[in-house]
């Protein structure tokens, strides 16, 4: 199970670097007329003391938006696949409340919606946080999946479980708000 959460992450994680790369293809251009502005006009004469010259200084922001981007230890992309990994799992905990409910299995009442909703949060960040590796080990495993050749098998399969928490996220509230 383990491995399985890992692989998801890794494809989440590709996926945000995916779409973090197509805007700056087409804002790349414009970025680079800002950096071009900025360093000529440099009130306080900061970028041109610590970059002798403009192609250093364009080159700096795009290492610079690299590491922010993409980045596996501090990146906003592996942070943004933790947080979209913990919130896939709470449409199919939500689901299986749904069914409780709607067999009669548990007496929930409609108005206890947000309540439940909140307690399928929490347990599934508690569930991700046991199953999540810990002191970045993550990091050896994205190093193998970058290697192997069935990645676009497992992005297939992440994202049909995506798309799957989708579609348990309205039947559960479908079901949820049946009389």
């Amino acid at each position: 199970m383990k491995l399985f959460v890992i692989r998801l992450l890794y494809s989440l994680y590709c996926a945000e670097c995916w779409t973090y790369r197509m805007p700056m293809r087409k804002l790349g251009p414009m970025l680079d007329r800002l950096a071009k502005r900025l360093y000529f006009w440099d009130p306080f004469g900061f970028i041109q003391k610590n970059n002798p010259t403009l192609e250093h200084y364009i080159r700096n922001i795009h290492k610079t938006m690299d590491i922010v981007f993409y980045d596996i230890n501090i990146g906003m992309g592996i942070t943004r696949a933790e947080g979209t990994l913990v919130s896939m799992f709470v449409p199919y905990e939500m689901l299986i409340l749904s069914v409780f409910k709607k067999l009669r299995i548990l007496p929930i009442q409609n108005s206890h919606f947000n309540i439940f909703l909140i307690i399928t949060c929490g347990l599934s960040l508690l569930f991700t946080h046991f199953l999540d590796p810990k002191n970045e080990e993550y990091i050896g495993y994205f190093h193998k999946f970058e290697s192997h050749k069935n990645n676009a098998v497992w992005h297939v399969i992440s994202s049909i479980f995506f798309i799957g928490a989708i579609c348990a996220g309205i039947i559960s509230i479908m079901w949820w708000n049946e009389n």
